[in-house]
């Protein structure tokens, strides 16, 4: 019998699902389960996050998100650990322009991460026609801005686009 080894080596993904909550209401926060997960096959597991501070900081750029500036356009929020790491960091995608009924034109792509990254989940946000906040910023903004909406999705592995309908 043929081995299989070679076709999950290096592999990273998430064991569990890190059952990403609390993106919504008047809240700047988040919460995720304890979740295993392997980068490059090595076995690592998540702590628990209950109401905890969304991260503000892009982990791809080292600088503070860039977040949404102006109505009818939307990004995504790609969210995991680094190895070794315990609590959830964030990288931001790319800022697409939104059409009349607040879709994508063009759906907006996944940040580049660091090598020692495995992604959990990812949120979909949008500013759409009715926002008028100067800014938009995950983790300082309130989830329920005038005009946001987000969309979150538990993954194992980075899927080649967000699904963003």
């Amino acid at each position: 019998m043929e081995s299989k080894v070679q076709d999950v080596a290096g592999i990273t993904l998430a064991l569990g699902n890190a059952t990403i909550t609390g993106i919504s209401g008047a809240a700047t926060t988040f919460s995720a389960a304890v979740t295993p997960y392997a980068i490059n096959g090595k076995a690592y597991t998540s702590t628990v996050q209950t109401t905890a501070a969304f991260p503000t900081a892009d982990i791809a750029t080292g600088l503070t998100l860039a977040g949404l500036q102006k109505a009818n356009t939307g990004t995504v929020l790609l969210v995991g650990v680094q190895a070794g790491a315990a609590v959830c960091v964030v990288a931001q995608g790319s800022i697409e322009a939104l059409d009349a009924g607040g879709n994508f034109i063009i759906p907006p792509k996944f940040p580049s991460v660091p090598d020692n990254f495995c992604p959990l989940g990812y949120i979909v946000v949008k500013a759409g026609a009715t926002f008028v906040a100067a800014t938009f910023l995950p983790g300082t903004t309130v989830w329920n801005t005038t005009g946001i909406t987000v969309a979150v999705q538990n993954i194992a592995a980075l899927p080649d686009n967000p699904q963003v309908a």
